[in-house]
């Protein structure tokens, strides 16, 4: 692709040198060349780019050029004569240039040069502009060219003319730059620089990609990367010369060849670390390869078969890995490469950690004989709800065949302690147990009765019945029958009642009372004194 191109009137004029596939442009001064007239779209009649452009009709056209006048030099004003055109009314638009570069702001017919511009060429750009019949016409045209020279150096020619100045060197390419070097990725190219008609030239580069520059790519040399495969290459070279118009040309371009591409290689394995429980992340550890910059992307596996949406570095486990093998497929990528897929090492994934409760298990209800006591599971922590059982213990002692969450306080539970063992299994996960605190229940309350005569005779033995109650039904156990604090008689009863012989009393008042020492399940009572006045034998 050819570079845009302005076509210059009066000063600077243009010439085009196509040699070896390069393209030269070669700005004149002003008074080196007659006055070529050019519009925007570049075509121009008569000039050295025909039958490279389309021709235009020029129907706009300057008799006089735009003219500089004054000193060049930095901070000295300079003025700028608008050019004389072949058609009336037409408009004028300003444009000062400093070695064809745009000065921004610079659009006044006055000009005053400052250290920017110091080493640099000036010329002015007037965009002359009529409405014609049918559309509007358009001219550009260039004034002559002035070196504003460094501050404390010589140089730099006074305005005037159409020229702006006389005797000024003209920098031309005479030997076109090549690039040399054979075409493809990783190849070293080179540039072989133009030969300039002037010395001390100073020489850039740009090389470029399907047209667009590559970013750093400034030097002399460039090696293709893979990038560039399939793509034309070629390169800009400008000159520049302090005091002259900055010259530019083209290389020829070189198609880089495609290139085929070759496998990644892991050079060392991809590997699995973290603890292999449910619930616990995994992660792999990516392997490495025989080339830099590789991406990864990943896919986990349970029993060779891919886990939906396990595409991650790392990955949580789940029930369903428990007991099955687990692997990670990392494949490699490159721009340029093939890609290339490693499996990591394989881990059996063990029961996750037993759940932990956020709401302890606990119980509700009394500790009663006949009284139905219910055990509450609580929560277990975040996941699905685990299923429960529940084990009952009385005195720290499994009740055989209570498992159900609920439990009828029986006999043998009174004067002992009742708790729960509720165990938490959730899928995929150790069980875990809780143990509710264990909870007494209370003996049964007794009442004992003592009954006889309350006269005896001396000599001859007293008969009393003791009997026991307990809420309601007649308990076995030891009864004490006392006359004062001393035992008379102790003795077991049975079904809660019992007739008693005493011993001989002495003549006397005596004050007698049975006490019942209650069992593992009812608690002792005393009964209520029996009076009995002895009299003396007959």
């Amino acid at each position: 692709m050819l570079p845009t191109l302005h076509r210059c009137a009066l000063a600077p004029a243009l010439s085009l040198v196509l040699a070896a596939g390069g393209v030269t442009l070669t700005a004149a001064p002003a008074t080196a060349a007659p006055v070529v007239a050019a519009d925007r779209t570049g075509g121009a009649a008569g000039g050295p780019l025909d039958g490279i452009l389309d021709p235009v009709t020029d129907l706009l056209n300057a008799l006089v050029g735009p003219i500089i006048n004054g000193t060049a030099a930095v901070g000295s004003p300079l003025t700028l004569t608008m050019p004389e055109w072949n058609l009336l009314g037409v408009a004028n638009q300003v444009q000062w240039l400093a070695d064809g570069v745009p000065i921004p702001g610079a659009t006044g017919t006055t000009f005053t040069p400052t250290l920017d511009e110091a080493g640099k060429n000036v010329q002015a750009l007037v965009t002359g502009s009529v409405l014609g019949v049918l559309t509007l016409l358009v001219k550009e045209v260039y004034s002559g060219v002035v070196a504003i020279p460094l501050p404390g150096g010589g140089g730099g020619g006074g305005g005037g003319g159409e020229g702006g100045g006389t005797g000024n060197p003209v920098l031309e390419v005479l030997s076109d730059p090549a690039i040399t070097g054979i075409p493809g990725v990783g190849s070293l190219l080179q540039v072989l620089n133009p030969i300039w008609s002037l010395p001390g030239v100073t020489t850039t580069y740009q090389w470029f990609v399907d047209g667009a520059p590559v970013p750093g790519a400034t030097g002399p040399t460039y090696v293709p990367v893979l990038s560039d495969a399939g793509k034309q290459l070629h390169a800009v070279v400008t000159g520049t010369l302090a005091g002259l118009p900055v010259l530019t040309a083209l290389t020829g371009f070189l198609t880089i060849p495609q290139t085929e591409a070759s496998p990644l290689q892991a050079t060392s394995a991809a590997t699995v670390t973290g603890t292999a429980r449910v619930g616990k992340v995994i992660s792999v550890q990516d392997p490495t390869w025989n080339e830099e910059g590789v991406t990864h992307a990943y896919q986990w596996l349970r029993d060779g078969s891919p886990i939906s949406g396990a595409t991650d570095k790392t990955y949580t486990l789940t029930p369903d890995d428990y007991g099955r093998r687990v692997v990670a497929k990392v494949t490699g990528h490159k721009e340029g490469w093939t890609d290339s897929t490693v499996d990591s090492n394989e881990v059996t994934p063990g029961l996750g950690d037993p759940p932990s409760f956020t709401t302890q298990p606990s119980v509700s209800g009394t500790y009663a004989l006949g009284r139905t006591l219910t055990a509450l599971p609580g929560a277990w922590g975040q996941g699905s709800t685990p299923a429960h059982t529940y084990q009952w213990r009385r005195g720290g002692q499994v009740i055989s065949g209570a498992t159900s969450s609920t439990y009828a306080v029986a006999a043998d539970d009174l004067g002992s302690t009742l708790s729960v063992t509720v165990t938490a299994t959730r899928a995929g996960y150790q069980p875990a147990t809780f143990t509710t605190s264990a909870l007494p229940v209370a003996k049964l309350a007794s009442a004992t009765t003592l009954k006889g005569k309350k006269k005896a005779r001396a000599g001859k033995p007293l008969r009393v019945k003791v009997g026991v109650l307990v809420d309601g039904f007649a308990p076995d156990g030891v009864v004490s029958i006392l006359d004062g604090s001393k035992t008379l008689k102790r003795l077991r009863i049975a079904r809660g009642t019992k007739k008693v012989k005493l011993p001989k009393l002495s003549k006397g008042k005596h004050v007698l009372t049975a006490v019942y020492a209650g069992s593992d399940a009812t608690e002792e009572s005393r009964s209520k004194t029996l009076k009995v006045r002895v009299l003396p034998r007959r």
